[in-house]
């Protein structure tokens, strides 16, 4: 069993005890001591070099972003790797029984939160929410009010001698975050009914990685997967998250984002070969999205 601090609930440290850590954070690599547990479950503040790690998460598990990331992938349950950019407050999600794998070739700092499945559970009843089942994002987005809780529980670990009873509360602050904006009732975002079938999920994604770059409409795709528009939109958003023209861009910012990493074409260059109208539109769709600009993404990105 795994020792951490224990306080008395008002910031005073106590004796070392015997915690439930070694249940709640056990799935995952022991790479950080700024850690705490407490009733709800657990944080972890981490700062690492490029890695890469793999695990099947025990309870739900969902990463903030503090720092950003031009050069990663992450996948689940076995799928695809797919590559992905993050900024702070970038937020990811490993629902509990999933398997989650990831790398990344930059340093990050993040913030990890592990909600145990009785705790969620239990805040869903007090929330009165149909459903606990967790809605991984197949996209990057970021949640501005999950960075905001993300730099609280860091600040709090890096006292040194946390004040367990405000940890839980943010944790739990967390979990009821997490049920009102990324279940399945919310919006039926992920893959629940009226979602696109496997067969239809699958022709919408490889038509869009093959088609990118190319003026894409919502009448092709539909037509690829035998659908109305408009059912095929509202299809589409519950599978995957997000309306097609977002999972689009995403796509496009992916690719422009490596050739400026890889190549030395000009921006110019890259944002036609991406799907944008010109340099401009690349650059202020890449602001808006990460964070940054390309020239500065291209710079980060060799340094």
């Amino acid at each position: 069993m795994d020792h951490a601090l224990a306080t008395d609930g008002f910031g005073q440290p106590g004796e070392p005890r015997e915690t439930t850590r070694g249940d709640v954070l056990a799935f995952l690599p022991d790479f950080s001591p700024q850690r705490a547990t407490t009733f709800r479950g657990g944080v972890i503040h981490s700062n690492r070099p490029p890695s890469n790690e793999s695990f099947v998460a025990e309870d739900h598990y969902v990463t903030v972003f503090l720092s950003s990331v031009t050069r990663g992938a992450a996948a689940l349950n076995g799928e695809r790797m797919r590559p992905f950019e993050a900024t702070a407050g970038t937020i990811g999600i490993v629902p509990a029984g999933v398997e989650g794998a990831a790398s990344w070739e930059t340093w990050r700092e993040s913030l990890t939160v592990v909600i145990t499945r009785e705790s969620l559970e239990e805040l869903a009843a007090q929330e009165r929410s149909r459903s606990t089942e967790l809605w991984a994002p197949q996209s990057r987005i970021v949640d501005p009010w999950a960075l905001h809780m993300a730099k609280l529980l860091k600040a709090e670990l890096l006292t040194g001698t946390f004040n367990a009873f405000y940890v839980d509360s943010l944790i739990t602050l967390f979990g009821v975050h997490l049920l009102r904006n990324f279940t399945e009732t919310v919006g039926q975002k992920y893959g629940g009914s009226g979602g696109l079938s496997p067969l239809n999920k699958r022709r919408a994604r490889e038509y869009l990685s093959a088609n990118f770059a190319a003026r894409v409409t919502v009448a092709e795709l539909a037509a690829e997967c035998q659908l109305s528009p408009s059912h095929f939109i509202q299809a589409f958003a519950r599978t995957f998250g997000v309306r097609p023209h977002e999972y689009l861009t995403e796509l496009r910012l992916d690719h422009a984002a490596h050739l400026l990493a890889q190549s030395d074409a000009t921006i110019a260059e890259i944002a036609y070969q991406s799907g944008f109208s010109s340099q401009s539109h690349l650059t202020s769709t890449m602001r808006r999205h990460r964070g940054l600009t390309p020239a500065r993404l291209r710079h980060t990105a060799r340094e």
